[in-house]
């Protein structure tokens, strides 16, 4: 696996943050981390190559997007992987064990993994919609939900990425918004969004297209849940009508 710079050096990148998630539930990390560069209007700064690198490539708001690029912003003092492919599941050891590698080569501060938790584990009334981990060697800043409860867990390339980041020596936060389990979650993308900006890198960042898409979202899920309210009125009202 090669890691390929251009317009800076190693040597930059080095005590900024890396942010990075993949396409786990509702798409949070990839989303995540997307829309984070494009707020913050960092600067594709390179790629990964890899001898397992998927066959394409995508046009986006930017460009031309590689399976796994590397964006930089000097004035956030932020660094950005956005993973727009999952390595094959027989590579996925390899490739989270090269970015773990890489992060302890460069020096990041610490680095921020974003995933998604099921909307099922989420408490009633919970004010954060959200929880966090952090490995033994992240310091802060801290974070004002709970950490992740006993019992629940994290599957796939991110919690390989956190197990080599830990072993690397690199500290590492874990984000982990509740979210949808299929299809791509905008809010919860969203709400990772404000809890970076906010309470790791003391930023005000505004990703309004992704602010859009979760109104949208909202909006559509709202009229799904009202209209299964309605029908099981409806066919609550018909069985009492009912007689034998």
């Amino acid at each position: 696996m090669k890691i390929v710079l251009k317009e800076v050096s190693r040597r930059e990148l080095a005590d900024s943050v890396l942010i990075t998630g993949f396409r786990g539930f509702g798409m949070v990390g990839y989303t995540t981390s997307k829309y984070l560069a494009l707020a913050l209007k960092a600067k594709k700064v390179g790629y990964v190559l890899t001898d397992f690198l998927p066959p394409f490539i995508v046009v986006e708001e930017d460009g031309l997007g590689f399976p796994f690029d590397i964006y930089y912003s000097d004035s956030a003092r932020v660094t950005v992987l956005v993973n727009r492919a999952l390595p094959e599941r027989e590579f996925v050891d390899e490739y989270a064990l090269g970015i773990a590698r890489w992060a302890s080569r460069v020096g990041f501060q610490y680095v921020t993994l974003v995933g998604g938790l099921s909307r099922e584990f989420k408490p009633a009334g919970d004010e954060h919609g959200y929880r966090w981990a952090s490995n033994r060697l992240y310091k802060g800043p801290m974070l004002e939900a709970p950490q992740l409860e006993v019992g629940l867990g994290v599957m796939g390339p991110l919690a390989l990425l956190y197990v080599y980041l830990d072993y690397m020596k690199v500290p590492a936060i874990m984000l982990l918004p509740y979210s949808f389990v299929e299809g791509v979650d905008y809010d919860a993308s969203l709400v990772a969004i404000r809890v970076i900006s906010k309470n790791l890198l003391k930023l005000d960042v505004s990703p309004e297209e992704l602010e859009t898409r979760a109104s949208i979202q909202r909006a559509e899920v709202e009229r799904i849940i009202q209209m299964i309210e309605k029908e099981a009125e409806r066919e609550d009202h018909e069985s009492k009508g009912m007689f034998m």
